[in-house]
C-alpha cells in the first residue's frame, strides 16, 4: 500500500466516503437494478455477473446524483438535504468520486477488461451529456427538440446503454436483436427525460423528493420550456412567480402537448422491444416487458398540480 500509515489511511478513506453513503441511504425505485436484472434474464446472466452490474450502475448513478445537485444547485434529494448542502460542495464534490472508482473496481472482479472498459466509456458518454446540459442551463438559447434528444440520450442513456454493453460482453446475442435493445433503451433514455421534466413542473408527488419546481429556476433546458417557447433563464424564482408560469402554461395547453409526446415516445418501445424478440425468440422477455409497463408514466389527476390550482379558483 502506497501510504506510509495504513491505519491512518483506512480513516481518511472512511472520512471520504461518508458523504456518498449518506445519498446511498436515500435511494431512489432502482430503475437501473430493475432494468439489469431484466435485461439479465433475457442474457441469462449468473446472479454473481448480475450483481457486479447492479452495484456498478448504482454506483455510477448516485455519484452522478450527487454531481448534478452541485451543478444544478437543487438543495433535495429524494426527500432529503442534498448532499452538497449538508456536508458542502468540496466534499460533495470529491466523496462523489467514490462512485465512479468504487464502480470500475466492482467491473474489475469480473477479471474482463472489456467490462471495465464499457464502464469507462459511459463515464466519458456521462461527463460530455453533463457538459452540455451545462451549456443549455446556463445559457439563453432552447435546445431544439432534435439537440435536446441528444443530451438525453449521452446524460441520461449512458448508463442503460453500459447495463446493455456489459450484459453483451458477458454473454452476446445475435447483433440485430442487441441493435434493437439498443435502440429501444436510447430512446427510453429520451423518455425518461421527458417525465422527469414534466414531473418536477406538474407532478404533486414530485415536489416531495425535489422542492417545488427547481426546474423552473435551472435554466433553459426542460423540454416543457421548449413546447412553451419560453427559455427561462437560470434566477431564483419565489412560489408565486412559479405558479404563475405553471398557470399561463396550464392555460397554452403545454402540459396536454407534453403528456402526448411522452406518450408518443413511449409508444415506440413495445416495437422495438418486439423486435429483438422476433429475432431471439427462445429467450426470455417476460421481466422486460414487466420493466417497460413499470416506467409507463401515467399520471392521476389528484397528482396534477396545474388542474388542483384551477379547481381551487
Amino acid at each position: 500500500m502506497f501510504p506510509s500509515n495504513p491505519q491512518q489511511y483506512a480513516a481518511a478513506k472512511k472520512s471520504w466516503v461518508v458523504a456518498f453513503e449518506y445519498q446511498e441511504q436515500h435511494a431512489g425505485m432502482k430503475v437501473r437494478t430493475d432494468l439489469t436484472r431484466a435485461l439479465a434474464n433475457v442474457y441469462r446472466l449468473s446472479s454473481d455477473k448480475t450483481r457486479i452490474i447492479c452495484d456498478c450502475v448504482e454506483r455510477f448513478n448516485t455519484a452522478s446524483l450527487i454531481h448534478d445537485d452541485i451543478i444544478d444547485q437543487d438543495r433535495i434529494r429524494r426527500g432529503a438535504d442534498s448532499v452538497w448542502v449538508r456536508y458542502g460542495v468540496a466534499a460533495a464534490l470529491i466523496s462523489g468520486m467514490y462512485g465512479y472508482i468504487q464502480g470500475l473496481k466492482s467491473l474489475s472482479e469480473s477479471g474482463r477488461m472489456t467490462l471495465v472498459q464499457a464502464g469507462l466509456d459511459s463515464l466519458e458518454e456521462l461527463h460530455i451529456g453533463q457538459y452540455l446540459d451545462t451549456l443549455l442551463s446556463e445559457g439563453t438559447d432552447l435546445p431544439t427538440m432534435e439537440q435536446y434528444p441528444y443530451v438525453a440520450q449521452l446524460n441520461t442513456g449512458c448508463f442503460f446503454i453500459f447495463i446493455l454493453r456489459a450484459c453483451q460482453q458477458l454473454k452476446p446475442l445475435p447483433q440485430q436483436c442487441y441493435r434493437s435493445l439498443k435502440s429501444m433503451l436510447l430512446e427510453l433514455a429520451v423518455y425518461y427525460r421527458f417525465v422527469n421534466d414534466y414531473c418536477d413542473i406538474n407532478h404533486i408527488p414530485h415536489y416531495a423528493k425535489k422542492g417545488f419546481a427547481p426546474d423552473l429556476e435551472a435554466g433553459p433546458k426542460s423540454f416543457l420550456m421548449i413546447i412553451a417557447n419560453q427559455p427561462l433563464h437560470k434566477s431564483n424564482r419565489s412560489e408565486i412567480q412559479k405558479r404563475q408560469i405553471i398557470i399561463n402554461w396550464g392555460n397554452a395547453d403545454v402540459f396536454c402537448k407534453a403528456l402526448k409526446i411522452m406518450e408518443d415516445s413511449y409508444a415506440t418501445l413495445p416495437g422495438f422491444l418486439q423486435r429483438a424478440q422476433q429475432q431471439c425468440n427462445e429467450l426470455d422477455f417476460s421481466q422486460l416487458h414487466k420493466f417497460l409497463d413499470n416506467v409507463h408514466f401515467q399520471q392521476k389527476p389528484a397528482d396534477d398540480f396545474y388542474a388542483s390550482l384551477q379547481l381551487n379558483t
